[in-house]
């Protein structure tokens, strides 16, 4: 056998994240929390880093300027006569803010586009839901207690079940599950029928009953069984342990002079500095220390400089949205839908910087506290260009079942040709699917039978 040998010369390009652009990557996802925790970390690694002494001595005067904030606050109250084109938000707000599963869904309520009598009944049936996530009180009672049409809660049921943490306002261990699945845009009959049928073998890990029963092979099983693993039984207890939570607002928007002005919260970003007596040290390349000094005084630099870019860039993100979402702050107005591709545009960074730069972020309103992700809203745009969010056009749906002739109902293809004739670019695959997530049955199921379906 005659052996050849080649050498093979090959140009290709390569991306390499270098050591300090990791850093970059990682501080930019960390919240305020976060950050202070790893900048602890450093501090006792680093001995090149300390804290600015400003902020000690900021520190020191602390309990003098919260009195003086509380005098402020009395003031206020008895003051009449104030500029109605400042909006006040306390200082104190910017410290802590406690929050619990039910102030969190009712924060993601207040973002959706709904009437003042939903808004009700969604504020109803959030204080309905357990510890857990669960909805612990039967429709029934609640169109009762509320004296509003059953299909009126079910509809705002199935809204707030749309709401984070996935799953949450379920009836049931079953339905909770599901709900996960749909908003992984996971559409599985069979995953469905497992779950709906054969929890207790999934449990078990009963590979064999499961395939066999659903006519798939033993490796489908295990991974149907394994993406159900996935999913969480107890969407809300993350949110309701028995320790006070807190969430540290990373963001500060006030209305100055009329304006919207965005910014950081400097309270919550670590003022750090180079020590000065290792600078010294760097100065003199016959120390000893000398490479481990640099080495450090690198690694000190860069987290400083990483700690300045994520506050720029943090500012530059939030900035946008609320630009783009303005009429939600000046007037209450219903969120426009947004993306993380349109914010990328509009700031000149990449998709994933912007999804880092909001993540587990929270901003400090005069609305109130909310996590940065939810302005981003799905929607599609009509043939003028106009945006229309999933609410409104599950809302139009509704209406056109609700109008149409029960000997006859329409089709799923047949209602998304009368929304496109409306200007509406919707495919018949989202009607259907918007359809399925209100509850409401195919045209089949509905014919000469509307009681079945809620609007």
């Amino acid at each position: 056998m005659k052996l050849d040998y080649n050498l093979k010369l090959q140009q290709e390009q390569r991306l390499i994240m270098t050591q300090e652009l990791q850093l970059a990557v990682k501080l930019l996802q960390l919240n305020s929390v976060e950050l202070n925790e790893y900048v602890e970390e450093q501090l006792i690694e680093n001995p090149l880093l300390e804290r600015d002494e400003k902020e000690k001595e900021e520190k020191e005067d602390k309990e003098e300027i919260i009195d003086f904030i509380n005098y402020l606050d009395e003031y206020r109250d008895e003051e009449q006569n104030f500029d109605e084109d400042k909006e006040y938000i306390s200082p104190l707000n910017f410290v802590i803010k406690q929050t619990s599963l039910w102030d969190y869904l009712k924060e993601q309520l207040m973002l959706s586009p709904i009437n003042k009598i939903d808004r009700k009944i969604g504020d109803f049936v959030i204080d309905c839901i357990d510890e857990n996530g669960y909805l612990t009180t039967d429709i029934n009672e609640i169109s009762k207690k509320l004296n509003v049409n059953i299909e009126n809660v079910e509809r705002i049921i199935s809204l707030i079940q749309t709401f984070e943490p996935s799953g949450v306002c379920s009836r049931d261990i079953k339905e909770c599950l599901i709900i996960q699945l749909k908003n992984r845009d996971i559409d599985d009959p069979i995953l469905e029928n497992i779950i709906n049928t054969m929890l207790q073998e999934v449990g078990e890990g009963n590979i064999i009953k499961i395939a066999k029963e659903n006519g798939i092979s033993n490796e489908k099983a295990l991974e149907y069984i394994n993406i159900i693993k996935t999913l969480d039984p107890k969407p809300g207890v993350r949110y309701s342990s028995d320790e006070t939570k807190y969430i540290v607002p990373d963001v500060i928007l006030e209305k100055i002079d009329g304006k919207y002005v965005v910014t950081v919260n400097e309270d919550c970003v670590p003022n750090l500095k180079i020590n000065s007596l290792y600078r010294k040290l760097i100065n003199n390349k016959n120390c000893p220390e000398y490479n481990y000094v640099k080495e450090k005084l690198s690694s000190a630099l860069w987290l400083i400089k990483s700690i300045e870019q994520r506050i720029e860039t943090i500012k530059k993100v939030v900035t946008a949205i609320v630009e783009y979402q303005i009429d939600f702050f000046e007037y209450g107005s219903d969120l426009k839908p947004l993306t993380l591709k349109q914010i990328a545009d509009i700031t000149s960074l990449h998709e994933s910087t912007v999804s880092r730069a909001v993540k587990g972020k929270y901003i400090q309103t005069p609305k109130g506290l909310f996590e940065i992700k939810n302005f981003f809203i799905k929607g599609i745009q009509t043939k003028t260009g106009e945006d229309i969010s999933t609410v409104r056009l599950k809302e139009r749906i509704k209406e056109i079942i609700k109008s149409e002739n029960i000997e006859n109902p329409l089709s799923d293809q047949q209602i998304a040709d009368k929304m496109n004739n409306e200007g509406l670019n919707i495919s018949r695959r989202t009607v259907a699917k918007y359809r399925e997530e209100m509850n409401i049955p195919s045209s089949s199921k509905r014919k000469n039978n509307i009681k079945s379906y809620n609007l």
